[in-house]
């Protein structure tokens, strides 16, 4: 029974490691995203000005 609780124990441990890991690497790649924002436009069906071409020449 001692032995049962312990792996119970050290499986929830690794379970809690993993979910942290994956927290963190999501949280990460989000942080580095907004980031570069400035780089990034959805598209929202709206024109604007910057997508226009330039035909001033």
């Amino acid at each position: 029974m001692k032995q049962l609780d312990l792996n119970r124990g050290s499986g929830n441990i690794k379970i809690g490691i993993l979910l942290f890991i994956v927290v963190a690497l999501i949280f990460s790649v989000t942080i580095v995203k907004l980031k570069q924002g400035a780089l990034m436009q959805g598209y929202d069906h709206i024109i604007r000005q910057n997508m226009l071409e330039k035909n001033d020449e």
